[in-house]
This record gives C-alpha cells, structure tokens and sequence, in this order.
C-alpha cells in the first residue's frame, strides 16, 4: 500500500472518529437530564415577640427529581430572607448563613425545622399575626422559582396547631 493511500485512509479514519463522537457529544447534550421537581409542604412561621426584628420560616422540601439547591428566597412583607442553618461552635449553638443555598438530593426530603436548617425572614415591614399567611418566593437552582404560602403559628403552642406544626 502506498504511503499516500495510508495517510488517506487515516485521515478519513480520523475524520470518521471525530464525526462520532461530535455525534455521541450532541446525543448526550440533547439526552433529557432528570427535571427537579421540588414539592414544599407543612411551611410555617414561628410566631416572633411583637417587636422582633426576624421570624423563622420551616418547611418540608421533597424533591422528586434530579439534585437542586435552594439558593434563595423573598416575601414582599420581609426586607430580606436568608437560608441558615444552626451549626454547634464547641458548646454553643450558631446561626450560619447559607451563602451557597441548601442542597437539596433527588429523591429526598430536606427538613428546615427548629434547631436545624430554616428560613430567617428579617426585616418585617408589620408584626405577624397568628394564623396569618405569608407567601414566600423559593428560588431553586433547577426547578425555578417557587411560591409557597407559610402559616404563622405560635412556636409555644405547637401541638395545638394540628400535626407538622412543629417540624
């Protein structure tokens, strides 16, 4: 075989490996990727003292699709709202911000409840009311955004409230 007919034919090898795998790299791009779907329920507010300047916000996040972070959150009746968690510092309990959002694993449900992971709605514009509702905008890496009506309850009278009321 000549060495011009061998480059040739390496060269349309070469040409033949590349265009499969352009193709393979399309196919994988176009592949659908598992949708997040996050589902929020049992959402609420502990009441706060009258003239609090922050409330806690807890709700159940069930994602039922691919991974997702909540990297964010808003309530018109609130100057700002933080994703924290309460982290040990030798023996004292801390609030840390969540700079980088919660993760949230597919086919999990993340509890933001007392003495964990919350929501820290500071800044309120009025004092919340028991049984008040408060609509707060969930922002997700993945799924988006998301509204999600808290319910303002009194944190010592939990059990009173029907079930979920302290989680």
């Amino acid at each position: 075989m000549s060495r011009v007919m061998t480059r040739t034919m390496q060269a349309a090898a070469l040409a033949l490996l590349l265009w499969q795998g352009v193709g393979r790299a399309d196919a994988a791009a176009a592949a659908p990727q598992p949708r997040a779907t996050v589902i929020a329920s049992e959402a609420w507010i502990r009441l706060p003292p009258p003239a609090a300047g922050v409330a806690a916000g807890y709700v159940e996040l069930h994602n039922g699709g691919g991974d997702d972070r909540l990297v964010g959150a808003s309530a018109a009746g609130f100057g700002q709202v933080q994703i924290h968690a309460m982290r040990m510092q030798g023996e004292v309990m801390r609030m840390q911000v969540l700079a980088d959002g919660l993760a949230l694993p597919a086919g999990r449900t993340t509890s933001l409840q007392p003495g964990g992971y919350h929501l820290m709605l500071m800044l309120p514009k009025r004092p919340l009311q028991d049984g008040q509702h408060v609509r707060v905008r969930l922002q997700l890496a993945r799924a988006g955004e998301q509204n999600v009506d808290f319910v303002v309850r009194d944190g010592m009278g939990q059990a009173a409230h029907g079930a979920g009321a302290g989680r």
